[in-house]
């Protein structure tokens, strides 16, 4: 029986995927933070291992091996061994048997997933037992994100969120000196930047309708609309403001011909994160991606000439302005962990050391540390400023935490298609998801 429960989580976390990514404290810490580990000693001589196992590979994965060198140097009571580990089905099949490591470092969503199976302990229990207060050291929704009915199972690293990189010299051309703050405003500009060739081919893109990720969320949370209610427990496809989504962008590729759109958006597809990427080639002029985007700008897009700026909101809701997803990676402790006293004093050490500042510098990732937000050295990390800004708004739009998210993630995106092929109206498309999703409700 126990061997079906897995499987089946298996097959539910594997469909789900994680986040289209994929990096100056005053050196204050929380004062709880690697208290213990610091004050004891093995009177044995001989350190205590934890094995830590992190989602990361090549120059991430140093910056990583780092910190556990950092840890390892800062105490005589426990020895962290690292390991790189990428394989979503190896780590689950680890955590329900006998060869799980001490703590774990991954996406939110699958910390909600392992929580759920009851695969991880909980850190409320960890916290309160220690004295932790992990609400004075992290934002807000930074730890929601890794909750469950007031239960926190994991401490927050990372936090990825998307805003939007614009291509300036494109701005200029057209007539505009600063970005657009609403979704009007985008609008016209993204009309006057459309080019055609003669064939009435798209040659140079306005409207930022890729990647198809961004379009499905930070398109819709840009006028308000949400996949889901507040709590996370209720889907609402029928949000009227989705539709006020979907039909500016049904208009623009309906001025522009909805098969052309279409091919160049699939070429678009084809080649983002490449040294052919259309924003890095001069023909896109709005991009709603994250922090990484200029990582790789740099190496394949030294010339463009870009700046990232909140995504919009509208002329009735301005306040929506740099409204985005929210996700995290965050460190957990199995259940089945040899040493969670080890664990446990790592994983905070990880998150809240002047490590953890080194790490997400290192690797390109946005802090969960509140102290971190003003940091000098954090922002003047390029773009970080508009990046962190966006932060301070906790307007993060989080997954709702239900078992059948995957599945209705790809209801989303089939009904997304029928309305960008033209096949179904945006009314009639989201009318048809509602009644689907009342399935995955009962």
């Amino acid at each position: 029986m126990k061997k079906k429960v897995i499987a089946g989580f298996l097959a539910v976390v594997l469909a789900m995927g994680t986040f289209a990514g994929c990096g100056g404290t005053d050196g204050k810490t929380n004062e709880n933070s690697g208290k213990k580990a610091e004050n004891s000693k093995d009177t044995s001589g001989k350190k205590e291992k934890v094995v830590f196992w992190y989602s990361h590979t090549s120059e991430e994965g140093k910056a990583f091996e780092e910190a556990i060198q950092a840890f390892n140097e800062s105490q005589d009571k426990y020895e962290v061994e690292g390991l790189s580990a990428m394989d979503k089905q190896k780590i689950i099949v680890a955590l329900s048997g006998s060869d799980a490591p001490d703590v774990v470092e991954v996406t939110n969503q699958d910390i909600i997933s392992y929580a759920k199976s009851g695969l991880i302990e909980s850190v409320s229990d960890l916290a309160k037992e220690d004295g932790y207060d992990a609400n004075s050291i992290f934002a807000k929704q930074a730890l929601e994100s890794n909750t469950i009915d007031d239960t926190l199972y994991a401490l927050p690293f990372a936090a990825q969120i998307i805003q939007m990189f614009y291509n300036k010299d494109i701005l200029k051309e057209i007539g505009y000196s600063e970005p657009p703050k609403t979704m009007e405003e985008l609008y016209e500009m993204a009309e006057k930047a459309t080019q055609v060739d003669e064939s009435g081919n798209i040659t140079r893109l306005g409207y930022p309708l890729f990647p198809l990720a961004s379009a499905r969320q930070e398109l819709v949370y840009s006028f308000g609309g949400k996949w889901w209610s507040d709590d996370g427990k209720t889907l609402t496809p029928d949000d009227p403001l989705i539709l006020d989504s979907l039909n500016m962008n049904m208009k623009f590729r309906e001025k522009y011909g909805i098969e052309k759109v279409q091919a160049f958006v699939a070429s678009a597809n084809t080649n983002r994160y490449t040294e052919n990427d259309m924003f890095f080639a001069g023909k896109q002029l709005f991009r709603f991606d994250g922090p990484w985007l200029a990582t790789m700008a740099a190496d394949w897009g030294p010339d463009v000439n870009y700046d990232v700026a909140l995504t919009p909101g509208t002329e009735e809701n301005p306040d929506l302005q740099g409204t985005s997803r929210y996700e995290t990676n965050s460190l957990a402790i199995p259940v089945v962990a040899n040493n969670k006293e080890g664990a446990w004093e790592f994983a905070k050490f990880f998150t809240d050391s002047d490590s953890t500042k080194e790490t997400l510098m290192a690797i390109g990732n946005l802090p969960t540390k509140l102290d971190l937000y003003d940091d000098k050295d954090m922002l003047a990390m390029q773009n970080y400023d508009v990046f962190i800004e966006a932060l301070k708004k906790e307007n993060g739009i989080q997954y709702p935490k239900i078992a059948d998210l995957a599945k209705y993630t790809s209801l989303i995106d089939e009904y997304l298609d029928y309305v960008y092929n033209g096949i179904k109206t945006p009314e009639d498309a989201m009318k048809e998801l509602t009644e689907q999703t009342k399935l995955l409700e009962e």
